[in-house]
């Protein structure tokens, strides 16, 4: 099939989506698919067999920042007009809209008879509403009435997590949905001489000091305050406890190297600003504990694969973005307050043999449930639905 694939977000950077985004158009060239990836105008270009990246213009705009933005309104404005241009002149087969460019595979459809897979990468109605971009709720009704309709106007929906499968289901048939979750981060190998023993070093974290790693991005949804809250409970306790922060534009980093110090904690919480891929893999090995604070948003966030396949143990907040794939077997799961959390992370620190035993029971889930091979045959199936559908 020749596949129109719509990505409304800077592509490639390291962030969920366009990492799912990057994952699902390789499987798509693996299968012998020829795709066209139309994307914003800022980000890397890797190269991927069969698949031809076309960016719409704007580079001199800023670049879309993650979650809804008025930036982000305008770049899908215009990729709607190239999307409808890229339609009109090539012989496509389907069109694969990621998020809200499924209101443009809409369109598409409309006018050109194009079938379409929605990829749910979340579900944009509670994503305004956590967000507050919008904050008149009629215009946000409006927009699920939307959302619902691009769904049955789909030949197939993908969705990421059980909740979108949950939300998915209440709309069109259940045989219409793929659910196809995320796996580990694939990335290259660490450059030569990068070890976990080197990073301690780089970073002045003597060998006795304990490694508490978080990685992600420092927006508020992901809960870097609750984090950053606990910490002072756990040094008190642990006074040579180091905060590993990987991740955060520098704008957030300073801000937040500012509130550690005026915490008392800066000695305590290391902030190494954005890493390339290939490192993340050191700092996890670097790591005792991994953390996901995370308190809004209802997709798995990526990165708890990658903390899974480590095998080291995780630490948690006990809500639906993580218990969708996490149980009491592979991870702490903690109340989203500083103590609950603080003390879900002391007891990992004071009991070694328990973290081993989940981050053991963490690798083997990964390892059988969510590898490429098993990520490929999904993507494999939805298409061979999308073909018996249309």
């Amino acid at each position: 099939m020749k596949i129109l694939f719509l990505s409304p977000q800077p592509f490639f950077e390291v962030r969920g989506t366009p990492i799912n985004v990057k994952l699902v158009v390789t499987a798509l060239g693996e299968l012998g698919h020829k795709v066209d990836l139309l994307t914003y105008p800022h980000g890397d270009t890797p190269t991927i067999p069969g698949v031809t990246i076309k960016r719409i213009p704007g580079s001199f705009l800023p670049k879309a920042p993650i979650g809804p933005s008025r930036i982000k309104v305008v770049f899908d404005a215009i990729m709607l007009l190239h999307a409808l241009h890229l339609a009109f002149w090539n012989k496509y087969d389907a069109v694969h809209a990621v998020e809200e460019s499924v209101f443009i595979a809409w369109i598409i459809k409309k006018l050109f008879g194009l079938p379409y897979v929605f990829d749910m990468d979340s579900h944009m109605s509670d994503q305004l509403r956590y967000s507050r971009f919008i904050k008149d709720g009629k215009i946000v009704r409006f927009i699920e009435k939307m959302e619902n309709g691009a769904m049955r106007g789909a030949a197939r929906i993908i969705t990421v997590c059980q909740y979108l499968t949950d939300v998915a289901s209440r709309v069109v048939p259940a045989d219409k949905i793929e659910q196809i979750e995320d796996i580990p981060m694939q990335t290259d190998p660490p450059p030569e001489g990068v070890t976990a023993q080197k990073l301690r070093g780089d970073y002045e974290i003597p060998p006795h000091c304990p490694v508490i790693l978080y990685t992600g991005n420092l927006e508020k949804y992901q809960g870097i305050d609750l984090l950053m809250e606990s910490i002072p409970i756990i040094t008190k306790e642990i006074p040579d406890a180091r905060f590993v922060i990987v991740g955060g534009d520098e704008e957030s980093v300073t801000r937040y190297k500012v509130i550690a110090r005026t915490m008392g904690i800066g000695d305590n919480a290391v902030f190494t600003g954005l890493k390339p891929p290939s490192l993340i893999s050191v700092f996890m090995d670097m790591a005792d504990i991994l953390l996901s604070p995370r308190l809004e948003g209802t997709n798995t966030p990526l990165k708890i694969y990658t903390y899974l396949e480590s095998g080291k143990p995780i630490v948690a907040t006990g809500l639906p973005t993580h218990t969708q794939v996490l149980t009491d077997d592979v991870a702490i799961l903690a109340k989203p307050k500083k103590m609950e959390y603080a003390s879900g992370i002391l007891l990992l620190l004071k009991d070694t043999a328990l973290g081993q035993k989940i981050g053991e029971n963490g690798r083997k889930l990964v390892d059988e449930n969510y590898n490429y091979e098993v990520f490929k045959s999904k993507v494999e199936s939805a298409y061979r639905g999308l073909l018996i559908s249309s």
